[in-house]
């Protein structure tokens, strides 16, 4: 049992079950303060400095964090900064479906990457292929968001631009993550470190764009607040983890979170009233679970692609 439960699947579907679990507490949390990064900010610093007694503060960790100071700047910037700064800002641009849509092409933009950064995380034809079915899948989730889009005005570019920059962002910091020495790096301090920091910015732009707000008095507010601090502080230990694991190919970890909009359609369907499920939700979770079940189950990927290098992928 413990196996099971610290295997790299099982980690990676809880991961993206937390990640698809953001949606209501973020739209709460956004009804009391209306400004997208000071929201991100005090999240993620917040998350920092909870992990900060895990990672053992103390003078070994502010060696550590200075040792390693140029490697915590830049995954601060592309894991945190950059990558929810575009993510909150984009998301108040767009129809919801479509943020999700682009958001969730996540791990095409990480395999990309990997196929030009990483020496050996390449394209294979059954992972182009799982890609390209699993993106089929996202654009039927999202059509009847997408056929109105054309009404969405102009704003709507600056909105796809950023959910691009979002994806380019969560693909960069994943692979300086996943090509990080953990032998003479402490994950605990590197994850700490470039969350309070990667919080610390997002202020500093709510500051500096005049996007400042005084905190609210509400309870709820602070109660929504929590739940998205323990959502931020779960994901990026487990992500982290996985990507640190010698076996893990950032693409193919990445390919999990395809499950992310199959997550949320199913908890908005429990959860949110007058979310129901249609032809489209339907046949695009299909798909997604299927791109999956064809790239991770090796007996289905070497029956459709048996010249492909199946046992590495």
């Amino acid at each position: 049992m413990k196996k099971i439960l610290f295997s790299t699947p099982f980690l990676a579907i809880v991961t993206c079950l937390l990640w698809a679990s953001t949606f209501v507490p973020t739209k709460i949390a956004l009804e009391y303060l209306s400004s997208p990064l000071q929201l991100a900010g005090c999240t993620y610093l917040i998350a920092g400095i909870v992990l900060m007694p895990w990672a053992g503060i103390g003078p070994r960790y502010f060696r550590q964090v200075g040792k390693n100071g140029t490697l915590v700047v830049k995954v601060a910037l592309f894991s945190t900064t950059i990558l929810y700064g575009a993510y909150y800002l984009g998301q108040n641009l767009l129809d919801p479906s479509l943020a999700a849509l682009i958001v969730s092409a996540q791990p095409f933009f990480v395999a990309v990457m990997a196929h030009l950064l990483v020496k050996n995380d390449r394209f294979t034809p059954l992972k182009v292929f799982s890609i390209l079915l699993a993106i089929v899948g996202l654009v039927v989730v999202s059509f009847p968001s997408l056929v109105n889009m054309q009404a969405m005005g102009i704003a709507a570019i600056g909105g796809i631009l950023l959910m691009l920059v979002n994806c380019l962002s969560a693909a960069y910091g994943n692979i300086i993550v996943s090509k990080v020495d953990f032998a003479t790096v402490d994950i605990r301090v590197l994850n700490s470190a470039q969350l309070t920091l990667g919080g610390a910015l997002l202020l500093a732009l709510a500051a500096g764009t005049g996007r400042w707000q005084p905190l609210p008095a509400e309870g709820a507010f602070y109660i929504t607040l929590a739940i998205m601090v323990f959502i931020a502080v779960a994901t990026m230990v487990t992500w982290f983890s996985l990507l640190s694991r010698p076996e893990v190919k950032v693409s193919e970890l990445n390919m999990w979170k395809f499950l992310i909009p199959v997550f949320g359609s199913l908890e908005g369907w429990l959860l949110v009233e007058g979310d129901t499920p249609n032809a489209f939700s339907v046949t695009g979770m299909i798909l997604l679970t299927a791109s999956l079940l064809l790239f991770y189950h090796r007996p289905l990927g070497e029956f459709f692609f048996r010249k492909g290098n199946t046992s590495k992928q």
